[in-house]
Protein backbone atom coordinates (compact mmCIF):
# COMPACT_ATOMS: atom_id res chain seq x y z
CA UNK A 1 0.00 0.00 0.00
CA UNK A 2 1.46 3.47 -1.21
CA UNK A 3 1.46 5.77 1.21
CA UNK A 4 3.40 9.45 1.95
CA UNK A 5 5.19 10.93 4.47
CA UNK A 6 3.23 14.11 6.29
CA UNK A 7 3.66 16.40 9.32
CA UNK A 8 0.20 17.48 11.46
CA UNK A 9 1.10 21.50 11.49
CA UNK A 10 -1.94 23.05 13.18
CA UNK A 11 -4.78 21.12 15.51
CA UNK A 12 -7.85 23.40 16.20
CA UNK A 13 -10.76 22.41 18.18
CA UNK A 14 -14.08 22.99 16.41
CA UNK A 15 -17.12 21.41 18.95
CA UNK A 16 -16.45 20.00 22.65
CA UNK A 17 -15.64 16.70 20.91
CA UNK A 18 -14.47 17.65 17.40
CA UNK A 19 -10.92 18.33 16.85
CA UNK A 20 -9.31 19.78 12.52
CA UNK A 21 -5.89 18.44 11.70
CA UNK A 22 -4.24 20.05 9.10
CA UNK A 23 -1.13 17.84 7.43
CA UNK A 24 1.46 19.06 5.10
CA UNK A 25 3.31 16.45 3.11
CA UNK A 26 6.87 16.43 3.40
CA UNK A 27 7.88 15.51 -0.24
CA UNK A 28 5.68 16.36 -3.48
CA UNK A 29 1.85 16.92 -3.46
CA UNK A 30 -1.26 15.12 -2.76
CA UNK A 31 -2.63 14.41 -5.87
CA UNK A 32 -6.72 13.17 -5.96
CA UNK A 33 -7.85 16.18 -3.63
CA UNK A 34 -11.22 16.31 -4.32
CA UNK A 35 -15.19 16.22 -2.58
CA UNK A 36 -15.82 13.63 -1.10
CA UNK A 37 -12.28 11.79 -1.08
CA UNK A 38 -10.74 9.99 1.97
CA UNK A 39 -7.30 9.95 3.18
CA UNK A 40 -5.89 6.65 5.03
CA UNK A 41 -3.98 7.57 8.20
CA UNK A 42 -1.80 5.01 9.66
CA UNK A 43 -1.51 5.24 13.54
CA UNK A 44 1.11 3.82 15.90
CA UNK A 45 -0.55 0.58 16.80
CA UNK A 46 -0.73 -0.23 13.00
CA UNK A 47 -4.21 0.72 12.96
CA UNK A 48 -5.25 2.35 9.72
CA UNK A 49 -8.81 5.00 9.92
CA UNK A 50 -10.27 6.76 7.40
CA UNK A 51 -11.35 10.42 7.36
CA UNK A 52 -12.93 12.44 4.75
CA UNK A 53 -11.49 15.74 3.54
CA UNK A 54 -13.58 18.74 3.82
CA UNK A 55 -10.28 21.22 2.83
CA UNK A 56 -7.05 21.40 1.20
CA UNK A 57 -4.16 24.10 -0.21
CA UNK A 58 -4.31 24.77 -3.89
CA UNK A 59 -0.64 23.44 -4.34
CA UNK A 60 -1.57 20.10 -2.76
CA UNK A 61 0.89 20.42 0.02
CA UNK A 62 -1.79 20.28 2.86
CA UNK A 63 -5.15 18.52 3.45
CA UNK A 64 -7.69 18.90 6.39
CA UNK A 65 -9.53 16.53 8.27
CA UNK A 66 -11.80 16.96 10.88
CA UNK A 67 -12.15 14.33 13.41
CA UNK A 68 -14.79 13.02 15.99
CA UNK A 69 -13.21 12.14 19.32
CA UNK A 70 -15.16 7.98 20.14
CA UNK A 71 -14.56 7.86 23.74
CA UNK A 72 -16.05 3.87 23.05
CA UNK A 73 -14.74 3.87 19.28
CA UNK A 74 -12.29 1.27 18.45
CA UNK A 75 -9.04 3.66 19.26
CA UNK A 76 -8.42 5.52 16.00
CA UNK A 77 -9.73 8.62 16.95
CA UNK A 78 -8.49 9.01 20.25
CA UNK A 79 -4.90 7.94 18.64
CA UNK A 80 -5.61 10.98 16.46
CA UNK A 81 -6.77 13.24 19.44
CA UNK A 82 -3.31 11.97 20.90
CA UNK A 83 -1.26 13.51 17.66
CA UNK A 84 0.90 16.93 18.73
CA UNK A 85 1.69 19.31 16.24
CA UNK A 86 4.92 18.44 14.66
CA UNK A 87 3.79 14.70 14.53
CA UNK A 88 4.76 12.78 11.22
CA UNK A 89 2.29 10.20 10.44
CA UNK A 90 1.49 7.87 6.79
CA UNK A 91 -0.91 8.52 4.63
CA UNK A 92 -2.11 6.65 2.17
CA UNK A 93 -4.70 8.04 -1.03
CA UNK A 94 -6.65 10.19 -1.15
CA UNK A 95 -9.59 8.10 -3.08
CA UNK A 96 -12.95 8.50 -3.78
CA UNK A 97 -15.83 6.12 -3.55
CA UNK A 98 -18.70 9.38 -3.49
CA UNK A 99 -17.89 11.78 -5.69
CA UNK A 100 -19.65 14.79 -7.04
CA UNK A 101 -21.39 13.99 -10.38
CA UNK A 102 -21.16 17.04 -13.20
CA UNK A 103 -24.16 18.20 -14.72
CA UNK A 104 -26.99 20.87 -14.06
CA UNK A 105 -29.46 19.15 -11.68
CA UNK A 106 -30.22 20.37 -8.35
CA UNK A 107 -28.24 19.33 -5.99
CA UNK A 108 -29.33 18.60 -1.58
CA UNK A 109 -26.79 18.14 0.97
CA UNK A 110 -28.09 16.42 4.03
CA UNK A 111 -25.39 16.44 6.78
CA UNK A 112 -25.54 14.37 10.22
CA UNK A 113 -23.03 15.58 12.38
CA UNK A 114 -19.68 14.71 11.67
CA UNK A 115 -20.50 13.35 8.18
CA UNK A 116 -20.76 16.97 7.40
CA UNK A 117 -17.01 17.36 6.89
CA UNK A 118 -17.36 15.67 3.18
CA UNK A 119 -20.26 17.95 2.34
CA UNK A 120 -18.65 21.36 3.10
CA UNK A 121 -16.25 19.99 0.72
CA UNK A 122 -19.16 19.37 -1.80
CA UNK A 123 -20.65 23.05 -0.86
CA UNK A 124 -17.60 24.22 -2.05
CA UNK A 125 -17.23 23.04 -4.92
CA UNK A 126 -21.07 23.49 -6.05
CA UNK A 127 -20.67 27.17 -5.33
CA UNK A 128 -17.56 27.91 -7.31
CA UNK A 129 -19.18 25.67 -10.37
CA UNK A 130 -22.15 28.35 -10.14
CA UNK A 131 -24.65 25.10 -9.14
CA UNK A 132 -28.12 25.45 -7.74
CA UNK A 133 -28.05 23.74 -4.36
CA UNK A 134 -28.97 23.69 -0.51
CA UNK A 135 -27.37 22.36 2.42
CA UNK A 136 -29.11 20.87 5.70
CA UNK A 137 -26.89 20.27 8.72
CA UNK A 138 -28.64 18.00 11.52
CA UNK A 139 -26.89 17.88 14.60
CA UNK A 140 -27.91 16.75 17.92
CA UNK A 141 -27.35 20.96 19.47
CA UNK A 142 -25.61 23.97 18.65
CA UNK A 143 -22.71 23.12 20.21
CA UNK A 144 -21.94 20.12 18.32
CA UNK A 145 -22.35 21.46 15.32
CA UNK A 146 -18.61 21.53 14.35
CA UNK A 147 -18.92 21.94 10.67
CA UNK A 148 -21.33 25.18 11.18
CA UNK A 149 -18.72 27.62 10.52
CA UNK A 150 -17.48 26.12 8.21
CA UNK A 151 -20.53 26.05 5.84
CA UNK A 152 -21.33 29.94 6.94
CA UNK A 153 -17.77 30.85 6.13
CA UNK A 154 -19.00 30.03 2.19
CA UNK A 155 -21.38 32.75 2.30
CA UNK A 156 -24.10 30.24 1.30
CA UNK A 157 -27.07 32.28 3.04
CA UNK A 158 -30.72 31.57 2.85
CA UNK A 159 -29.20 28.17 0.98
CA UNK A 160 -27.67 26.84 4.74
CA UNK A 161 -30.16 26.02 7.08
CA UNK A 162 -28.87 24.44 10.66
CA UNK A 163 -31.38 21.99 12.38
CA UNK A 164 -30.70 21.35 16.05
CA UNK A 165 -32.96 18.76 17.80
CA UNK A 166 -32.80 20.25 21.18
CA UNK A 167 -33.99 23.48 20.01
CA UNK A 168 -36.00 22.61 16.72
CA UNK A 169 -37.49 19.47 17.43
CA UNK A 170 -37.57 16.12 14.85
CA UNK A 171 -36.58 17.00 11.57
CA UNK A 172 -39.28 16.68 8.86
CA UNK A 173 -37.21 13.97 6.30
CA UNK A 174 -40.31 13.82 4.30
CA UNK A 175 -41.23 17.46 4.10
CA UNK A 176 -37.44 18.46 2.66
CA UNK A 177 -37.58 15.35 0.26
CA UNK A 178 -41.58 16.27 -0.95
CA UNK A 179 -40.33 19.98 -1.59
CA UNK A 180 -37.40 18.72 -3.93
CA UNK A 181 -37.40 19.62 -7.62
CA UNK A 182 -38.34 16.94 -10.24
CA UNK A 183 -34.83 15.34 -11.04
CA UNK A 184 -32.74 16.73 -8.09
CA UNK A 185 -30.20 14.64 -6.33
CA UNK A 186 -29.66 14.33 -3.20
CA UNK A 187 -25.85 13.62 -1.33
CA UNK A 188 -26.11 12.81 2.29
CA UNK A 189 -23.77 11.47 5.25
CA UNK A 190 -23.94 10.55 8.50
CA UNK A 191 -24.78 8.17 11.62
CA UNK A 192 -26.98 5.22 9.89
CA UNK A 193 -30.13 5.93 11.60
CA UNK A 194 -30.50 9.16 9.66
CA UNK A 195 -29.45 8.10 6.12
CA UNK A 196 -31.86 4.99 6.70
CA UNK A 197 -34.46 8.15 7.17
CA UNK A 198 -33.41 9.93 3.96
CA UNK A 199 -33.81 6.69 2.03
CA UNK A 200 -37.49 5.75 3.30
CA UNK A 201 -38.15 9.51 2.69
CA UNK A 202 -36.43 9.11 -0.82
CA UNK A 203 -39.51 7.06 -2.06
CA UNK A 204 -41.38 10.30 -2.71
CA UNK A 205 -38.39 11.72 -4.41
CA UNK A 206 -39.87 12.87 -8.33
CA UNK A 207 -36.41 11.22 -10.40
CA UNK A 208 -33.29 12.04 -9.51
CA UNK A 209 -30.93 9.89 -7.11
CA UNK A 210 -29.59 9.74 -3.89
CA UNK A 211 -25.65 9.39 -3.39
CA UNK A 212 -24.91 8.21 0.33
CA UNK A 213 -21.88 7.57 2.21
CA UNK A 214 -21.55 5.73 5.85
CA UNK A 215 -18.81 5.94 8.04
CA UNK A 216 -19.72 3.28 10.20
CA UNK A 217 -21.36 -0.07 9.66
CA UNK A 218 -24.73 -0.38 8.50
CA UNK A 219 -26.89 -2.67 11.24
CA UNK A 220 -28.35 -4.85 8.53
CA UNK A 221 -25.36 -5.54 6.43
CA UNK A 222 -23.79 -8.64 8.59
CA UNK A 223 -26.73 -10.84 8.74
CA UNK A 224 -26.80 -14.61 8.08
CA UNK A 225 -24.55 -17.56 8.68
CA UNK A 226 -21.44 -17.61 7.63
CA UNK A 227 -20.05 -20.82 5.87
CA UNK A 228 -16.53 -21.83 4.06
CA UNK A 229 -15.38 -21.59 0.60
CA UNK A 230 -13.12 -21.26 -1.63
CA UNK A 231 -11.31 -18.59 -3.27
CA UNK A 232 -9.31 -19.21 -6.24
CA UNK A 233 -6.71 -16.81 -7.69
CA UNK A 234 -7.13 -16.28 -11.87
CA UNK A 235 -3.00 -15.54 -11.60
CA UNK A 236 -1.60 -18.54 -10.22
CA UNK A 237 -4.56 -21.16 -9.90
CA UNK A 238 -3.78 -21.12 -6.32
CA UNK A 239 -6.83 -22.34 -3.74
CA UNK A 240 -7.51 -21.24 -0.75
CA UNK A 241 -9.83 -22.44 1.97
CA UNK A 242 -12.03 -19.71 3.66
CA UNK A 243 -13.09 -20.88 7.41
CA UNK A 244 -16.83 -19.63 8.55
CA UNK A 245 -14.82 -17.34 11.01
CA UNK A 246 -12.63 -16.14 8.22
CA UNK A 247 -12.12 -13.31 6.47
CA UNK A 248 -10.97 -13.57 2.70
CA UNK A 249 -8.45 -10.71 3.34
CA UNK A 250 -7.03 -12.26 6.40
CA UNK A 251 -6.28 -15.80 4.25
CA UNK A 252 -4.86 -13.91 1.68
CA UNK A 253 -2.79 -11.61 3.85
CA UNK A 254 -1.34 -14.74 5.63
CA UNK A 255 -0.59 -16.47 2.74
CA UNK A 256 1.71 -13.61 1.19
CA UNK A 257 -0.95 -12.32 -1.34
CA UNK A 258 -0.75 -8.54 -1.60
CA UNK A 259 -4.39 -6.92 -1.23
CA UNK A 260 -4.30 -3.27 -0.25
CA UNK A 261 -7.17 -2.77 2.84
CA UNK A 262 -7.85 -0.14 5.16
CA UNK A 263 -10.76 0.06 7.48
CA UNK A 264 -11.03 -3.62 7.13
CA UNK A 265 -15.01 -3.25 7.94
CA UNK A 266 -16.42 -2.80 4.11
CA UNK A 267 -16.63 1.03 4.27
CA UNK A 268 -13.22 2.63 2.70
CA UNK A 269 -13.17 0.76 -0.51
CA UNK A 270 -9.40 -0.48 -0.66
CA UNK A 271 -9.56 -4.05 -0.07
CA UNK A 272 -12.38 -4.30 -3.54
CA UNK A 273 -11.05 -6.79 -6.16
CA UNK A 274 -12.61 -7.75 -9.38
CA UNK A 275 -14.54 -11.17 -9.31
CA UNK A 276 -14.12 -13.47 -12.36
CA UNK A 277 -16.45 -16.01 -11.01
CA UNK A 278 -18.81 -17.31 -8.57
CA UNK A 279 -21.68 -15.38 -6.37
CA UNK A 280 -20.81 -12.74 -4.20
CA UNK A 281 -22.35 -12.84 -0.45
CA UNK A 282 -22.02 -8.61 0.09
CA UNK A 283 -21.77 -7.48 3.35
CA UNK A 284 -20.40 -4.18 2.47
CA UNK A 285 -21.34 -0.56 3.41
CA UNK A 286 -19.90 0.86 0.15
CA UNK A 287 -21.53 -0.85 -2.85
CA UNK A 288 -24.45 0.66 -3.78
CA UNK A 289 -27.12 -2.15 -4.72
CA UNK A 290 -26.74 -1.86 -8.40
CA UNK A 291 -23.13 -2.48 -7.75
CA UNK A 292 -23.45 -5.32 -5.85
CA UNK A 293 -26.45 -7.41 -7.80
CA UNK A 294 -22.96 -7.06 -11.03
CA UNK A 295 -21.34 -9.27 -8.93
CA UNK A 296 -18.16 -7.49 -10.64
CA UNK A 297 -16.29 -7.20 -7.52
CA UNK A 298 -16.04 -7.21 -4.12
CA UNK A 299 -14.75 -6.25 -0.54
CA UNK A 300 -12.11 -8.76 0.72
CA UNK A 301 -12.63 -7.93 4.64
CA UNK A 302 -15.92 -8.60 4.71
CA UNK A 303 -17.78 -10.04 1.82
CA UNK A 304 -17.76 -13.54 1.45
CA UNK A 305 -19.21 -16.36 -1.24
CA UNK A 306 -23.09 -17.69 -1.62
CA UNK A 307 -21.67 -20.48 -3.33
CA UNK A 308 -18.52 -23.11 -2.75
CA UNK A 309 -15.89 -21.03 -4.65
CA UNK A 310 -15.04 -17.33 -5.83
CA UNK A 311 -12.22 -16.77 -8.60
CA UNK A 312 -10.48 -13.32 -8.02
CA UNK A 313 -8.76 -11.14 -10.63
CA UNK A 314 -5.44 -11.15 -8.47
Amino acid sequence: MTTQTARLIKKTDLSPDTTDFAFEISEGRFSGLEAGAHIDVHLGDSSIRQYSLWSWSLDGRTLNVAVKREDAGRGGSLAMHALNVGATVQIGGPRNHFPLQSGERYVTLIAGGIGATPLVAMARELLNAGRDFQVVYLVRSKELAAMDTKFRELGLDQWYRLHCDDMDGRFDMTELVQSLPVNSDIYTCGPEPMLNAVLDAGRAMRGGTIHFERFSAAADVDQGEKAGFEVELSSTGAVFQIGAEDTILDVLKANGVPVEFGCSEGLCGSCIVDVIDGEVDHRDGILTPEEQATNSYMCTCVSRAKGDRLILDL
